[in-house]
């Protein structure tokens, strides 16, 4: 069974690997992380382009909670109906509950201001580290990419990573151009999404290929434990394997 999902385990062991580098960094305001969130922060200007402000602004609906959230849930409902089992519902409500509760603790714990005050310093009564816009896209449109697959009949597996990928670095270049998000808050954001993904995948790729359990005697055939009528029958049947 280990064996069997070493590449998924490999995986998730180097994107939490990763997350703790960003988290030092940001933690400790230092690092070559850092030097990159404060050298990018002047690259771009949203408000000398006001139609590709609006643009973004509209797209960045792609990462947002309430509506992807909604799309997830009534695939996975839809897919649990069909399939007649739970698996789709549980997935999709233990995503959109891990990856709220993941964030909004890092949130809390690390407390970083907005871009536009120019400091990257945590532990400044801010709320911006990390990014909930794209953790939400990674967990949300990767699961639902996963479900259709499994459990739908989607079967171009390859389409659906690349939608999936696309959509990520999409949200990701509109927080930054934006400018409502750091780099690292971007970064942050998209491997604890696909820390939560990979680990729900996996989850649920063991719980698929368990072994099935042991029947009980009321769910033998009744053929295999059917009791003799009498002691003649027993006799009977003794007789006759005999010859």
């Amino acid at each position: 069974m280990v064996t069997r999902h070493r590449p998924a385990v490999l995986r998730l062991a180097v994107c939490f690997a990763m997350l703790v580098v960003v988290l030092v960094q940001v933690w400790a305001d230092d690092g070559v992380l850092i030097f990159i969130d404060r050298a990018s922060r002047t690259l771009v200007n949203a408000e000398a382009h006001p139609v590709l402000t609006a643009i973004a602004l509209g797209a960045d609906h792609i990462g947002q909670r309430e509506p992807i959230a909604g799309v997830l849930l009534g695939c996975a409902t839809t897919l649990a109906r069909f399939q007649r089992t739970w698996r789709p519902i549980v997935l999709s409500i233990v995503a959109l509950l891990a990856v709220n509760f993941v964030v909004g603790v890092l949130k809390l714990s690390y407390g970083r201001g907005k871009p536009q005050f120019g400091d990257t310093s945590p532990f400044v009564d801010g709320m911006i580290f990390p990014s909930g816009h794209t953790a939400n896209v990674v967990i949300t449109w990767g699961l639902l990419a996963y479900l259709l697959i499994t459990y739908g009949y989607l079967q171009r597996r390859r389409a659906a990573i690349r939608i999936v990928i696309t959509l990520s670095l999409l949200m990701g270049l509109i927080s930054y151009y934006l400018d409502t998000h750091w780099v690292t808050d971007i970064i942050a954001g998209w491997l604890i999404g696909a820390i939560l993904l990979q680990a729900l995948i996996l989850i649920d790729m063991v719980w698929r290929q368990r072994p099935p359990r042991c029947p009980t005697l009321a769910e033998l055939p009744t053929e295999i434990i059917r009791m003799p009528r009498s002691p003649a029958e027993v006799r009977a049947t003794e007789t006759s394997g005999a010859r």
